[in-house]
């Protein structure tokens, strides 16, 4: 007689485990749940990137509309032409044009277009600029 701790407990067959079946299906689960998520994780990044990149052509647009404004009316002709700057991470070529309007208006376009590897569309700004008046030194009391 077998000691009843030595006894071998009978497990029944249903009972037996997981097979190998069962593991192979449960990856391929999780594979495709993972492949779903990857392509998500995929587009978010993209998407991140084209905000991020339209965010620093909108701070572009803003610096060059500054730069326009604090410009001395002399010095308005002379800006005319195309210079490559950077604005955080976007690099880009700023254009500068002068249209005269008349004798004390001036328009001054800057067009921003994105040169580097943040991709982003072109972008347009136009100022207005009028001739300041004369101070005059002579006060009348």
């Amino acid at each position: 007689m077998v000691p009843r701790r030595l006894r071998a407990i009978r497990v029944a067959r249903g009972d037996a485990g997981i097979s190998l079946v069962e593991i192979m299906i449960a990856l391929s689960i999780l594979a495709a749940v993972l492949v779903a998520l990857g392509g998500l994780m995929f587009q978010v990044a993209r998407h991140t990137r084209q905000s991020a990149a339209a965010g620093y052509r909108s701070a572009a647009v803003t610096s060059a509309a500054a730069w326009a404004r604090g410009l001395a009316w002399d010095s308005l002709d002379t800006a005319i032409g195309c210079t490559t700057d950077t604005t955080g991470l976007l690099t880009y070529s700023k254009c500068v044009t002068v249209q005269t309007l008349s004798t004390n208006l001036k328009r001054v376009t800057v067009v921003i277009s994105p040169t580097g590897s943040l991709v982003a569309l072109p972008d347009t700004v136009e100022v207005d600029r009028n001739k300041p008046r004369l101070k005059s030194t002579l006060r009348a009391s």
